[in-house]
């Protein structure tokens, strides 16, 4: 045999020794040190729908898939919402990650991709969620199933230089002796005669945004509530100042409510999409009208209490029955979302207005509104509208910075323009000599219809709120 050959058999036989050498070597070290020789196992157990899925979507999926909002029909807040699926069918196929559209949209397979408007999840929480998905994508433990998520709370951050509340709602009294101003967490009372305070109501939990008297005037409501929270309607006594009772059940804050002629009902339109009617006496839920596709801002009994008008971001009017809850016919002439409603007062005409800067007047029958007029009426966004018990005059209030009359044809009657900021809250006094404007900056004007002059001059309804100035969220009146 060659020589080279007897070497390279050499080489071959060291090389294979020490091959086996290290192998031994290396295993006697694993035995030493107690490491695993097949591959890791997971240290945890299969990830758990409450302890490690449930937070993610929380944190990162209620703010359009809750109760409130329900984007796509597709509700997060527990594992039968989530395993419901939506309008696009079942987002979770159990043991197959790959092939569930949860997955899909959250990894940017399928547009739009998930959290929309957001960053992506981070890749450890998409892994977590393929993980419990390919485990069975069990649900929570029977202790575990009565437990629904909520929305993250919206932390209270106190100013740090002193703020003043703006005047967020006004309205009068059926007498014109009272008028009511709402604020933040709080509601004013004043004399409109003298424009002085009589008594403030506080406790509420955010921004007053709407108020109603009763019709004889004894009761007063003010509604709002913390946003993507629940909505909060506060009954109050208007002789005694104290609080009869609260009223809650929206999943959102409430922009308008509105007092039944009859005294029987307060109607309430919310940020959640929803329109409901509230026995006032039992402090109940009558009906819940569901057809708008966005935010309700408005609300607006007809005179007879049998109809009632609802206006909408949809860019839609909607009339409903109040006896049973059916939607009559919706008025969809508008371009952009509507922030005002009004009845006149004979009940056959209903006017809306908003961010398309355009007042629409429709009349009504019993199956279906035609527009008989509508106008471009502001230089920007219109934010409230009234029409005056008479039924001559429809008054707004625009982010243009002013307040226009117009007769019931739209033509202009008279301006009141550069407003110290924006007139958020309108009201008319029921004889009709007063207006009431609420601005942004937390002033209020009283108007004499007659003149366009300011009756009084400006009052600066709320005080500063300064780092220290907090609410102990008790409901109490002071003077």
């Amino acid at each position: 045999m060659p020589d080279y050959q007897r070497k390279v058999r050499a080489i071959r036989k060291v090389a294979k020794w020490g091959v086996l050498c290290a192998l031994v070597a290396a295993g006697w070290a694993l035995l030493n040190h107690g490491a695993p020789v097949l591959p890791r196992v997971m240290a945890a157990s299969t990830p758990g729908f409450s302890a490690d899925i449930a937070p993610i979507f929380q944190k990162n999926c209620l703010s359009c898939h809750s109760s409130a909002a329900h984007k796509s029909g597709l509700i997060l807040e527990s594992y039968s919402g989530l395993m419901k699926g939506g309008k696009h069918g079942q987002p979770v196929l159990s043991h197959n990650a790959k092939g569930s559209l949860l997955i899909q949209m959250l990894e940017g397979d399928i547009d739009p991709q998930m959290p929309m408007d957001a960053d992506p999840l981070p890749t450890s929480d998409i892994a977590l969620i393929k993980s419990w998905i390919n485990a069975g994508a069990e649900g929570p433990g029977t202790a575990e199933t009565a437990q629904q998520l909520k929305v993250p709370f919206t932390p209270d951050i106190q100013p740090e230089v002193p703020v003043v509340s703006p005047v967020t709602s006004v309205k009068f009294s059926a007498d014109g002796k009272v008028l009511a101003v709402g604020g933040y967490r709080e509601v004013r009372l004043f004399d409109p005669a003298s424009g002085q305070a009589l008594v403030t109501l506080s406790g509420h939990t955010n921004y007053v945004r709407a108020l109603a008297f009763s019709p004889d005037g004894k009761l007063l409501a003010a509604a709002g509530g913390p946003p993507q929270l629940w909505g909060e309607i506060k009954i109050w006594d208007v002789r005694s100042h104290q609080l009869v009772k609260t009223i809650e059940g929206h999943k959102d804050c409430i922009y308008s409510i509105a007092w039944s002629p009859d005294g029987k009902l307060i109607a309430s339109g919310s940020y959640d999409k929803m329109v409901k009617l509230w026995d006032v006496i039992a402090g109940k839920e009558v009906l819940n009208l569901q057809d708008h596709i966005d935010a309700v801002f408005a609300v607006a009994f007809s005179p007879d209490g049998k109809h009632l008008a609802s206006a909408s971001q949809d860019r839609t009017v909607k009339i409903w029955d109040v006896a049973s809850g059916k939607r009559l016919y919706t008025l969809s002439d508008a371009l952009d979302g509507l922030t005002s409603v009004a009845y006149s007062p004979s009940g056959d005409r209903v006017a809306a207005t908003g961010y398309d800067k355009t007042i629409y007047i429709w009349e009504l029958g019993d199956g279906d509104g035609r527009l008989s007029q509508s106008l471009i009426a502001d230089e920007d966004s219109v934010l409230a509208l009234v029409w005056s018990p008479d039924g001559k005059t429809i008054v707004t209030a625009s982010s243009d910075g002013s307040i226009r009359f117009r007769n019931a044809r739209l033509d202009l009657i008279s301006i009141i323009d550069k407003q110290s900021d924006w007139v958020e809250a309108l009201d008319m006094s029921h004889d009709g000599r007063w207006l009431a404007a609420g601005r942004y900056n937390g002033t209020l004007s009283l108007y004499d219809t007659a003149t366009y002059k300011e009756a009084i001059g400006q009052i600066a309804v709320f005080d500063l709120r300064s780092q220290n100035a907090r609410n102990d969220g008790k409901e109490a009146a002071s003077r």
